[in-house]
C-alpha cells in the first residue's frame, strides 16, 4: 500500500513540476531559517547553564539610579559566614590596567623564550571552583587557588606554552616579574555560552601576601564581581530581604545612604546566573551581553516565515485538490475506502514536507559557517540532532503535512462518487474563502516584517548619524600597556610624523568603561553626585573636538592642573550639583579613601561618552598621568594609509617587545551597536525571504484561480469586456485582501517596534511615512504580480477556452 502511495506521490509531483517546485522551495527556505533560528535561540538561552546547580547561582549587583555589576570584595565571604541560605560564594575581578580597563598581559615562558599577550585574566577567591563548574584536566580544584601566585590556566593557553608537556609546576613570568607564577591547574576552555571568559586565574592570596591593603579590597569600594550559591530550593527574594539590615553592619554610610538601602531605593540584587546574558545590561558587565528583545525579534521573524510557508503549502495543496476530483471519484467508484484515500493524501503531503526538511538540514550544514559569520555566533550544525531541535523541526514538518492534507482528505473524501463524476463547479467545492483568509495572514506577517525592518533601519541610521558631541572620524587609539612613564616620548615621536595632526593621552575613550566616584561641593557636602571619571592631558579636549561652554581647558604648565587639583565637568554634572556658574567653585572628589580638593576651571558641553542606550551622566575630568591608558591621535585622512605604518614603526622602535594594537575610534563606537546592526541585517534578510515566499504563494494561488476562470474570462471578452476591465476585476479582490492585511498589520508592527525602541534612551521614533510607503509598495506589488500572471490568459483568444463547450 505504501509503495502505491509513493508511486502516486512521485507521479503527482512530476506532473505538477512548477507548483511542486514552489511548494518545496518555500518549505526548504522556511525550515532552513527556522533551523538556524532554533539553534541560535538554543545557544543564547543556554548561557551559563553548564555549571552544576546553575539555577542556584546568582551575581550580586548594586541597583540604584545608575546600577552596576560591581560590589565590595568582602561581601561574598561575609554572606557565607552570616547568612545560612548562602552555602558558597566567590569574589573575582579582571586584572585591570591604568584607567580601570582590561589590558592584555604579557606572559612569558623564559626557558623557551615563548611569550604571548594574554587577554581576560582574573584575580579570584580560592572558592571560585566551589561556585563555578569547570572541568579540571590537571591539578586539584580544592587547592588550585590557595597557593600564592599560583595560576590556573585554560587548556588552549597551556598548549600555547607547553605543547604536550605537563603544565603543573612550570613557572611563567608575569609582565616584568620573572618566573612569578607557578602553574597549579589546567581546566577546559571556558565554553562559548558563558557570560565571562578567562585565559587564566590568579588567587587573591598573592596580592594579600604582599601586605596589599588597598581600599579596593575593602567594603568602601564597589570594585569586584561577587557570586553566591544558595542552598537548593532557596528563593533569592528571601536572601535579598535580609541584605539591607545585614549590610549596614559593614558599610560605614551616612544616614541618608542607610535610609535609601533600608527603604529599597538603593539595593543589592541577586541576578540569576542564567539570566545575565539576556537580561542584564548595566555598568561594568564583564562582556557585552545580548538582549532578550532581540531574541524575540528573531523568534517572531522565524515564526512569520514558517507561517507564510505553511500557508503557501496548504493553500496550493487545497487549490490543486480541485483538479483531482475525477481521480477521487474513480477511486471511490472502484471501491477505495475512505481511510485509503485519507492515507494517500496524508502520505503525499508528509512526503513533501519531510523531503523539504531533509533538504533544509543539508542546507544548514552547508551554510553553518556563513550563518556564524553573519550573527557572530557559535552554533554547530551537529546540534540540529539534539532532541529539542530535531523534534521541533519534525513536529513542524508533520503539522505542515497534516494541515495540507486535511482539506482534500476530509472534504473531497466525503463527496459522493457519482456527484464527483457528474461534475462539481469550483465554487461549489468551496475553499476559496479559506485560501483568501490564509493569504491575508501571509500578507500581515510579511508587512509586519518589512515595516519592522524599516523602523530598525531608521533607528540604526539615527544612532550612527547622531551628533555625539565629540569627533570620531580619523581618530586612532593605541593601548599604552603600562608604559605611562614613556607617554610623553611617544607623543612627541608621533607628533613629528607628517600625517599626524595632534596626539593626546587619556584614561578612557568614548564608548569604553568609565570608573565612577562621588563628587560634592565644598559648600554643599550633602549633595553627593556620582560622576564618571576621565583622566586627560592638555590636548585631549582639542583632539576629541569637545566644545567648551565656559572656563578653560586643563593646562599642564599650571601646577594645580598638573597635580590633579583642577577639574572640568560636563553640563549634566553642573546641573546635578545645582550650579549655574560652576567655574571657580571648590569641588571634592572622593577617590576611595582619598579626598581630593580642587577648583572647577571649565565646563564642557555634554557628549555621549557611553552608548545611546543610556542617558548622559555626570562627568569629571582631570589630569592624572598615572591613570593614562591610551594614546589618541588625529590622523590626516589623506595620509591615513601611510601614517599608520609610520606610527607602528615609531612604536616598535620605542617598544620592540610590545604588540602594536591600533584601533579606529569610530569602529569602537560602532561596536556599541553591533547587536542592533546584526538585528538589522537579519531582519532585512528575513523580510526579503518573507516577501519572496508571500509573492510565490500569491503566484501559485492566482495561477490556479486564473485557470479556473478561463471560461469566465473568455465569455466576458466575447461580450465586450476590455483587457483593462478584466484585469481590474481580477485584481480588485486581492487588492481588498491586501488593504485588509494592512489595517491589521500596521498597528501590530507599531506596537512591537514601539516596545523595541523603548530599549533606547534616544529614539528616532516611528515615522508614519514608513507605513504609507509599505502600504503603497504592498498594493503595487500585489497588483503588478497578478497582472503579470493573468495578462497572458486575458490576452488569449476566447474561442480557444470555449471550444470544448
Amino acid at each position: 500500500m505504501y509503495k502505491s502511495y509513493f508511486k502516486f506521490a512521485m507521479r503527482q509531483m512530476w506532473r505538477k513540476k512548477m507548483s511542486t517546485a514552489f511548494n518545496l522551495i518555500g518549505l526548504v527556505l522556511a525550515f532552513t531559517v527556522c533551523g538556524f533560528i532554533a539553534l541560535h535561540l538554543q545557544h543564547e538561552l543556554s548561557y551559563d547553564s553548564f555549571h552544576d546547580e546553575s539555577e542556584d547561582i546568582y551575581r550580586v549587583a548594586w541597583m540604584n539610579d545608575n546600577p552596576q555589576t560591581r560590589t565590595p570584595h568582602p561581601l561574598a565571604q561575609s554572606m557565607v559566614n552570616d547568612l545560612p541560605e548562602v552555602i558558597s560564594a566567590v569574589s573575582i575581578s579582571p586584572i585591570y590596567g591604568p584607567g580601570l580597563t582590561k589590558p592584555v598581559i604579557k606572559i612569558t615562558l623564559e626557558e623557551k623564550n615563548i611569550s604571548f599577550d594574554e587577554p581576560d585574566a582574573f584575580f579570584a577567591d580560592s572558592t571560585f571552583f566551589d561556585v563555578f563548574s569547570f572541568k579540571f584536566l590537571e591539578g586539584d580544584k580544592k587547592t588550585a587557588l590557595t597557593k600564592s601566585w599560583g595560576i590556573v590556566m585554560t587548556k588552549s593557553m597551556a598548549e600555547r606554552y607547553f605543547g604536550e608537556e605537563q603544565a603543573i609546576g612550570q613557572r611563567l613570568s608575569f609582565g616584568e616579574n620573572t618566573d612569578m607564577l607557578e602553574v597549579v591547574a589546567v581546566v577546559e576552555d571556558v565554553p562559548a555560552n558563558s557570560h565571562f571568559h578567562f585565559n587564566f586565574l590568579i588567587s587573591y592570596v598573592g596580592l594579600k601576601s604582599l601586605g596589599f591593603n588597598d581600599p579596593w579590597m575593602s567594603w568602601a569600594d564597589f570594585g569586584h564581581f561577587n557570586y553566591v550559591k544558595l542552598a537548593p530550593g532557596t528563593a533569592a527574594s528571601v536572601v535579598e530581604s535580609k541584605i539591607p539590615e545585614w549590610a549596614l553592619n559593614y558599610l560605614d554610610w551616612s544616614e541618608a545612604g542607610a535610609e535609601a538601602l533600608l527603604t529599597g531605593e538603593d539595593r543589592f540584587e541577586l541576578q540569576p546566573l542564567e539570566d545575565i546574558h539576556l537580561h542584564s545590561n548595566i555598568r561594568w558587565e564583564l562582556e557585552s551581553n545580548s538582549s532578550f528583545s532581540y531574541l524575540l525579534i528573531y523568534g517572531i521573524s522565524g515564526l512569520f516565515i514558517l507561517l507564510i510557508s505553511i500557508i503557501n503549502f496548504v493553500n496550493l495543496s487545497t487549490a490543486r485538490s480541485a483538479e483531482r476530483l475525477k481521480e477521487v471519484g474513480v477511486k471511490k467508484t472502484l471501491g477505495a475506502y475512505k481511510k485509503q484515500l485519507l492515507g494517500q493524501f496524508l502520505f503525499e503531503s508528509l512526503f513533501s514536507a519531510y523531503l523539504a526538511l531533509a533538504a533544509s538540514i543539508v542546507l544548514i550544514y552547508g551554510l553553518e559557517n556563513g550563518f556564524n559569520q553573519l550573527v557572530s555566533g557559535y552554533i554547530e550544525a551537529n546540534d540540529i540532532w539534539q532532541h529539542g531541535v530535531i523534534l521541533l523541526l519534525v513536529a513542524v514538518a508533520t503539522i505542515t503535512g497534516v494541515l495540507a492534507a486535511s482539506y482534500p482528505s476530509i472534504y473531497l473524501n466525503a463527496l459522493n462518487p457519482g456527484q464527483i463524476l457528474k461534475g462539481i463547479s469550483h465554487k461549489k467545492l468551496g475553499g476559496a474563502s479559506i485560501r483568501n483568509s490564509l493569504l491575508a495572514i501571509q500578507l500581515v506577517a510579511a508587512i509586519v516584517m518589512v515595516s519592522g525592518s524599516l523602523i530598525i533601519n531608521g533607528q540604526i541610521k539615527f544612532l550612527k548619524s547622531k551628533d555625539l558631541g565629540f569627533r570620531q572620524d580619523n581618530l586612532v587609539t593605541i593601548d599604552m600597556d603600562n608604559w605611562v612613564d614613556k607617554s610623553e616620548l611617544i607623543k612627541n615621536s608621533f607628533n613629528q610624523l607628517a600625517g599626524i595632526k595632534a596626539v593626546s593621552t587619556l584614561s578612557n575613550v568614548p564608548g569604553g568603561q568609565f570608573n565612577q566616584h562621588p563628587i560634592y561641593l565644598e559648600n554643599n557636602p550633602e549633595n553627593r553626585v556620582d560622576a564618571s571619571e576621565m583622566f586627560i592631558d592638555s590636548e585631549a579636549i582639542d583632539v576629541l573636538g569637545i566644545e567648551m561652554l565656559s572656563g578653560r581647558i586643563l593646562d599642564k604648565s599650571l601646577s594645580a592642573d598638573s597635580s590633579g587639583n583642577a577639574f572640568l565637568i560636563n553640563e549634566t554634572a553642573a546641573i546635578n550639583l545645582g550650579l549655574e556658574n560652576p567655574v571657580g567653585e571648590t569641588l571634592f572628589w572622593v577617590d576611595n579613601d582619598n579626598l581630593v580638593k580642587g577648583k572647577i576651571v571649565g565646563v564642557v558641553k555634554d557628549f555621549h561618552y557611553k552608548s545611546l542606550h543610556v542617558p548622559i551622566r555626570p562627568m569629571l575630568m582631570m589630569m592624572r598621568p598615572q591613570g593614562y591608558n591610551v594614546i589618541l591621535a588625529k590622523v590626516d585622512a589623506e595620509r591615513l594609509t601611510t601614517s599608520i605604518p609610520q606610527m607602528e614603526a615609531v612604536y616598535k622602535e620605542i617598544f620592540p617587545e610590545n604588540t602594536f594594537k591600533l584601533k579606529f575610534l569610530d569602529d569602537e563606537i560602532a561596536s556599541l551597536y553591533k547587536e542592533e546592526s546584526r538585528t538589522l541585517l537579519l531582519t532585512s534578510m528575513l523580510s526579503g525571504i518573507s516577501i519572496f515566499l508571500a509573492i510565490a504563494g500569491l503566484v501559485g494561488i492566482v495561477s490556479i484561480a486564473i485557470r479556473q476562470r478561463v471560461k469566465e474570462i473568455g465569455i466576458r471578452k466575447i461580450l465586450g469586456a476590455s483587457i483593462k476591465e478584466i484585469l481590474v476585476l481580477i485584481n480588485t479582490w486581492y487588492v481588498l485582501i491586501t488593504l485588509g492585511a494592512l489595517l491589521v498589520s500596521l498597528p501590530v508592527s507599531y506596537y512591537l517596534m514601539k516596545n523595541w525602541l523603548n530599549n533606547f534612551t534616544y529614539q528616532n521614533g516611528i515615522d508614519p511615512v514608513i507605513f504609507i510607503l509599505t502600504g503603497l509598495a504592498a498594493v503595487g506589488l500585489i497588483f503588478l504580480t497578478i497582472c503579470g500572471i493573468s495578462l497572458k490568459t486575458v490576452k488569449s483568444n476566447p474561442v480557444n477556452s470555449l471550444r470544448i463547450e
